[in-house]
């Protein structure tokens, strides 16, 4: 089998509504979703991909812009190599939809039937299989099928938008039998916004690119496209980072630290472009202040949320000398304390008495 390589992105959601930003927010946002198909044409053409697969939810919905369908033609266009798109539960095909109202591309083949077909390039070794939804809910398109036995050693290849992880999933269930009986070498799949690795189902590889970027805390991490190899030694997969917006949620421990220092430590790979959720954390002898964080972080996130989750450092020995059970074990312990030798001797002796307080009252809980 020739080495073929791929492109594998998926869940563009172009021209999304942002409701929960701004109209100019909203707009700056949409037009960073189109940067994102220049992005894709670079990484192909730096690749020198044999084809594009987008799996799927390519547009949030039939309602585009003109400056989208401008900027798609544009950037997919100019790629000397097919792009195959099977369309999802959010741009599903229909006479009266964008797959059909918009002019496209000659390179650009769009899967606009249920019953899954293939179609083949001068020059590309491999044969391309694809279906798209019709509606925004879709019945199983891969049950049942099993593409006609190999005779030329070529690979095939899939592109498909559907829920693999769900059996009664109303957007295209596919299930692992499914996998294994179509025959696929690999199969380009849209949907799950989280990336995955390649995984198997017999001899049938398949994969999830995750979406292009982020649209919220709840799609976090790194996001980008697939660049995927086929070859005699099997499919891999590596992710192509597309530079959209990216989301992290981050919990810093800023127990006997400087606050601001902490943070800056804990997010020193995230820009200005990112958004960011720091989660305070650890023993502090003052509680950070909050309002003076956010303002000297001012600028350093496209968006910053600060959720403070510290608590205040508690003196293990203010029951020493106590006349009670947890005095009189403290009282001990701190004699052992003061005559320990290392830093890490008494750092043991304290952890011990935390470990005992905790057991007098609260039955085991840390303190």
């Amino acid at each position: 089998m020739k080495t073929i390589k791929l492109l594998h992105a998926a869940d563009l959601h172009l021209d999304s509504a942002f409701e929960s930003l701004s109209p100019e927010q909203a707009a700056e946002r949409r037009q960073g979703q189109r940067e994102l198909l220049f992005c894709i044409e670079e990484a192909a053409e730096k690749r020198g991909v044999s084809a594009v697969l987008l799996s799927g939810d390519i547009f949030d919905s039939n309602n585009i812009k003109s400056e989208t369908e401008r900027d798609f033609n544009s950037s997919l266009g100019a790629l000397r190599c097919p792009v195959l798109i099977a369309p999802g539960n959010h741009d599903p095909y229909s006479a009266y939809s964008v797959w059909e109202t918009m002019r496209f591309p000659e390179n650009v083949y769009i899967f606009k039937n249920e019953e899954l077909e293939c179609v083949e390039f001068p020059g590309i070794p491999a044969r391309f299989w694809g279906a798209g939804f019709q509606n925004t809910f879709s019945p199983p398109l891969l049950r049942g099928f099993s593409a006609p036995e190999k005779t030329d050693g070529l690979p095939d290849i899939m592109v498909i938008h559907g829920d693999t992880g769900v059996g009664a999933s109303d957007y295209n269930p596919i299930s692992r039998d499914d996998l294994i009986k179509c025959g696929m070498d690999y199969v380009a799949l849209g949907h799950i916004h989280a990336r995955t690795p390649v995984m198997h189902a017999g001899k049938t590889a398949y994969a999830y690119p995750g979406c292009a970027e982020g649209r919220g805390f709840d799609e976090a991490g790194e996001k980008g496209a697939l660049l995927v190899t086929i070859s005699d030694n099997g499919v891999s997969a590596e992710l192509v980072p597309l530079g959209g917006v990216r989301y992290e949620i981050v919990t810093v421990d800023i127990g006997g630290k400087d606050a601001y220092d902490a943070v800056i430590s804990a997010t020193d790979d995230l820009t200005s472009n990112d958004c960011c959720r720091i989660i305070l954390t650890g023993e502090c002898r003052e509680l950070p202040d909050i309002n003076a964080l956010r303002k000297s972080l001012e600028g350093r996130f496209r968006e910053l949320q600060i959720r403070d989750e510290t608590v205040m450092k508690r003196d293990i020995w203010a029951q020493k000398g106590q006349d009670t059970l947890a005095g009189v074990f403290l009282d001990k312990l701190f004699i052992m304390y003061e005559a320990a030798k290392s830093d890490k001797e008494r750092g043991k002796i304290e952890l011990a008495a935390r470990y005992g307080i905790s057991a007098i009252e609260n039955g085991g809980e840390v303190i």
